[in-house]
């Protein structure tokens, strides 16, 4: 692993941290400056960090030997993002907030367009890999998630990394999964439970 590997894999720890401390900060002593940073260390460290970090290794999709310890930039993005798959009650909060999950979800560099629903419970693994249209409706426990890792014959760990496509006007079914590469047509129903894997990608 590089560097920047080792860096980024105590990231959520960091964030962690920021994120005690400025609850702390806001319990001892609650005002507008208190709760603004709380809220920043929460919700926009991680994704400004990535952003930064993209402007000298923009995000890409493409196949990787992750385990040949050359530099791996989804593990810096999966880093970055621990915290919200460690609690997700933190991401499920901006979900009753009209319009800003999807805000946050372009803030790490997701193109998703306008009147987009999200159930609470929806998992996003690969939040910078989205690529998503007008008036989508996400149902129950969908699943989407960008990348997959496959072990081939001589050992070695490969990374599959490509956006999740969905067009606009469609319904993604309850208990679905989208895998990496995968293209759901403009006003398409995915029905209930169903799987797209990254294999039936283009």
């Amino acid at each position: 692993m590089t560097i920047l590997g080792h860096l980024a894999a105590i990231f959520p720890i960091l964030h962690l941290c920021a994120i005690a401390s400025a609850l702390v900060w806001c319990i001892q002593t609650p005002n507008l400056a208190s709760a603004a940073t709380l809220f920043f260390a929460t919700y926009f460290l991680p994704p400004l960090t990535f952003r930064l970090y993209s402007l000298k290794y923009p995000a890409r999709s493409g196949r990787w030997v992750i385990s040949n310890g050359l530099r791996c930039d989804w593990w810096v993005a999966h880093q970055l993002q621990m915290v919200y798959a460690a609690i997700p009650a933190l991401e499920a909060f901006l979900r009753f907030i009209p319009g800003a999950y999807s805000a946050w979800l372009r803030l790490w560099g997701s193109k998703v367009g306008k009147n987009v629903y999200w159930t609470p419970l929806v998992e996003i693994i690969d939040r910078h890999m989205l690529r998503i249209g007008d008036n989508v409706v996400f149902g129950h426990k969908v699943i989407c998630t960008s990348h997959v890792v496959s072990k081939k014959d001589n050992g070695e760990f490969v990374l599959l990394l490509r956006p999740v496509r969905i067009g606009s006007g469609t319904f993604i079914g309850a208990l679905s999964r989208l895998g990496p590469g995968v293209k759901v047509p403009e006003r398409s129903a995915v029905p209930y439970d169903t799987e797209y894997r990254f294999s039936y990608a283009e």
